[in-house]
């Protein structure tokens, strides 16, 4: 049987995997992320990309680690997370072709939310 505080620390190191790996992606292909940012018409693109490897990369490691601002940085990434999910997967605003692919992307982001809402919810001693 898997301990609770187990399956807590392991699900905590799964969920902040995503935005550790997409912090350090947008870092290497930095210009190519600006571009991206652009596209979506973003208003100062290079400082969006920024403030995304900020909170991606630096709240993701807070929450990877389980610093003690480990909470606090779930609802951050949880917060930007909404921002990013509103700018970037409008399936309501695509082709038919493009919907599908667009809802399930903002449907599975709205799942990552509840996922970082719940672990700022939850106190490590109750898990």
């Amino acid at each position: 049987m898997i301990n609770s505080k187990f399956a807590y620390s392991f699900g905590r190191i799964l969920l902040a995997s995503l935005f550790v790996i997409s912090g350090i992606l947008k870092i290497v292909g930095f210009s190519g992320t600006v571009a991206y940012m652009g596209s979506l018409g973003l208003p100062m693109p290079t400082l969006a990309v920024i403030v995304a490897i900020l909170v991606e990369a630096g709240a993701g490691l807070l929450l990877l680690t389980g610093s003690r601002f480990a909470r606090p940085a779930a609802l951050l990434i949880a917060i930007f997370t909404v921002g990013a999910t509103l700018a970037a997967h409008r399936f309501w605003a695509v082709d038919a072709a493009a919907m599908q692919g667009q809802l399930n992307n903002f449907l599975k982001n709205v799942s990552i939310i509840g996922a970082l809402l719940l672990f700022w919810s939850v106190k490590p001693n109750d898990a």
